[in-house]
């Protein structure tokens, strides 16, 4: 599960906004994250290509266990500074091996062509893991979403900040 508290004020009122905003009333989320590690600006710029549309596509490493989410679930993606700024709805979810990452899935990441993927993506995963083995046989979690909700499209900023902290390594 996430290390985000899904009761933390700032994400109820979030959650209760983006109700408000599609008219239904929305499940819990599932999962809170941010892209990028622990690098803000990674967070920063993955959160705004989600929300433009741009970013349709995330590869997770490790894969949970168990995977606490699923197709048709929601997740809230942070920013940065720990700030829930988008809701998304998970289309699909595939595990295979990295070497295995079809090409069209690495395009929908929007991080460049499908070899600045593959290279990014390595280096990504044994940076955040302290060196631990990445490489073409690790199995990997490639999930497709939606961005359902956009606390920037609205203008909101509740004013509420808390520390990214640690949470699933999704680039």
């Amino acid at each position: 599960m996430s290390s985000v508290d899904p009761s933390r004020p700032d994400i109820v009122v979030f959650m209760a906004r983006a109700s408000a905003t599609l008219g239904r009333a929305l499940p819990p989320p599932k999962d809170i994250f941010h892209f990028g590690g622990s690098s803000p600006r990674l967070a920063d710029e993955r959160l705004h290509l989600a929300i433009e549309g741009k970013k349709s596509a995330t590869t997770s490493w490790p894969v949970p266990e168990p995977l606490h989410w699923g197709v048709g679930d929601l997740s809230v993606i942070l920013d940065g500074a720990g700030r829930p700024r988008a809701l998304m709805r998970t289309t699909s979810l595939v595990q295979c091996s990295f070497r295995d990452v079809e090409e069209d899935f690495a395009l929908a990441e929007a991080e460049g062509d499908y070899e600045a993927y593959r290279t990014g993506h390595v280096a990504f995963y044994r940076e955040q893991e302290g060196g631990e083995a990445f490489g073409e046989d690790s199995i990997v979690l490639c999930e497709r979403f939606e961005v359902i909700y956009s606390a920037e499209a609205r203008g909101e900023d509740d004013g509420l900040v808390e520390d990214v902290g640690a949470g699933q390594n999704r680039q």
